[in-house]
């Protein structure tokens, strides 16, 4: 009886027009957002590449330089020597064999790969800038084009099939389900259904699973033409079972609407009352809790303003510059193994840079820790939140499933800091020595290489967000179960 009564509610849905419009929709949301996050994964891509193809095309040229400098002083003989800054253009050694010069006037860009799944849910990538520059400069150089004081944007991002999924997909869902029951009470079909060997409970459980069946086929086959259409490195593992994280997560927010429906519904109260009921709920849980949460966040926990950090960074500068003979000494008294003699280190202005750069960059290091600490702290406040909106643990979850989340992003900074210091060693040593730079030295360059996080810390982190939705699911099952025992089927 039970299939039979799902089969009569599937070929019923097959025949009303709502049905059509809500997967039309649907296909045309998911495609569109597909699109849109496809573009911006590949737009991030290709300015990496361009980026790093420009800084290494530089190096290039240095090297043929120095390169083309060899060779003439194998013919002719002479010193290979270490060029000055400020020498004649067209005289002396090339500018390639000066390290400070090929540190600091080109950059190895640091780059964060994109997961498989990266366009599918795009996070705060379009914020967070996925490549970044590595050079003898300041770490506010390196970071200067990043949103670093971004409120928690947890909560509306960019138009992506995340987007579609936490915002869309439950209007979807609760068109389909809010008038489960009363639509047959009100047209006086209730009674006469129960009269046949059937419960409530039955019919009810059949209308859900009729529903969910054919909303959630066309969102799993959908998701995974998506991933066909822009996903990249279908090739790997990794790729597959974070697609698996993606659907169950899905899988379990979609199974929350549903129930949530299931409840309004047994109350007995009107379509129109049903409706307007799931459509508040829809508003708070997914709108004004998140919004909430991440005012809350950004209010306990505000991050200094971008304007302070630009204004100590010029109050900085323009201190160094006044005084850069005493920058230069404090720069040397803790270099004092690379201290030139005589009055050599007066003669190169790239060394007054250095020491001007040095001071900045610890002018502005406890202000800069201060952006990163707070943003920290705004995004453990909403870990801890989280519970209180389905939407937030959702967006978290598909995030960490794409790799577009936070916590990678942040890893990913501590990484670049870590090469930006061992870029800025290896040439600031090479230059205070007056090393010259030869041909075989750029094969031999700092290069940064990405280290993935392992698989236990994201799991860690999505355990929380998933076991949220799943409790969130069982209580939500549990609780129509009495109350379906005391309803009208007939109205009043």
């Amino acid at each position: 009886m039970y299939r039979l009564i799902v089969s009569h509610e599937t070929r019923l849905l097959a025949r009303t027009g709502a049905l059509w419009a809500i997967l039309l929709l649907l296909v045309f949301a998911i495609g569109f957002a597909a699109l849109a996050g496809g573009r911006s994964v590949t737009r991030q891509a290709k300015g990496a590449a361009d980026a790093a193809a420009f800084e290494d095309g530089v190096r290039a040229r240095m090297q043929a330089d120095t390169e083309a400098y060899a060779a003439r002083l194998a013919a002719s003989g002479g010193t290979y020597e270490f060029a000055t800054v400020d020498h004649v253009p067209g005289r002396g050694p090339p500018q390639g064999t000066n390290a400070g010069v090929v540190g600091a006037e080109t950059a190895a860009y640091v780059v964060l790969p994109p997961t498989g799944l990266a366009a599918l849910s795009i996070g705060q990538s379009d914020i967070q800038l996925r490549y970044l520059p590595a050079s003898m400069g300041t770490t506010l150089d390196m970071v200067k084009n990043l949103e670093i004081e971004n409120p928690v944007n947890l909560r509306t991002g960019p138009f992506d099939i995340a987007f579609v999924v936490i915002f869309l997909l439950p209007i979807f869902i609760l068109a389909l389900t809010y008038d489960l029951l009363s639509s047959e009470k009100e047209r006086g079909t209730l009674a006469m259904i129960l009269a046949h060997p059937v419960s409530l409970r039955e019919l009810l459980a059949s209308k859900i699973v009729a529903r969910a069946s054919v909303m959630l086929a066309v969102v799993m086959g959908l998701g995974l033409l998506a991933l066909l259409g822009v996903g990249t490195q279908l090739d790997q593992v990794e790729t597959w079972l974070r697609f698996g994280l993606w659907l169950l997560a899905t899988l379990l927010y979609s199974l929350f609407w549903f129930l949530l429906a299931v409840l309004v519904n047994v109350h007995g109260r009107s379509s129109a009352t049903n409706g307007i009921m799931l459509a508040g709920t829809w508003l708070i849980l997914v709108v004004i809790v998140p919004t909430l949460v991440s005012l809350l966040a950004t209010t306990l926990y505000p991050a200094p303003s971008r304007m302070d950090l630009i204004v100590a960074a010029r109050e900085a500068q323009t201190a160094g510059e006044k005084g850069m003979g005493d920058a230069l000494d404090r720069f040397y008294a803790e270099h004092l193994d690379q201290l030139p003699a005589g009055d050599q280190r007066a003669m190169d202005f790239l060394t007054l840079s250095q020491a001007n750069a040095a001071s900045i960059e610890k002018a502005l290091l406890p202000l800069y820790q201060q952006f990163r600490e707070q943003a920290l702290h705004q995004e453990a406040l909403v870990q801890r939140f989280q519970y209180l909106s389905p939407a937030i643990m959702m967006q978290l979850a598909l995030n960490e499933a794409s790799g577009t989340s936070t916590a990678r992003y942040q890893d990913f900074l501590d990484q670049a800091y870590r090469f930006r210091g061992e870029w800025n060693d290896y040439f600031a040593s090479r230059f205070l020595a007056r090393s010259p730079l030869r041909p075989e030295d750029y094969d031999r360059f700092p290069r940064f290489e990405y280290v993935p996080e392992p698989a236990a810390a994201v799991m860690a982190r999505l355990a929380g967000p998933l076991a949220g939705l799943l409790l969130l699911c069982i209580g939500m099952a549990l609780l129509p179960l009495r109350q379906l025992r005391r309803y009208q089927v007939a109205a009043r």
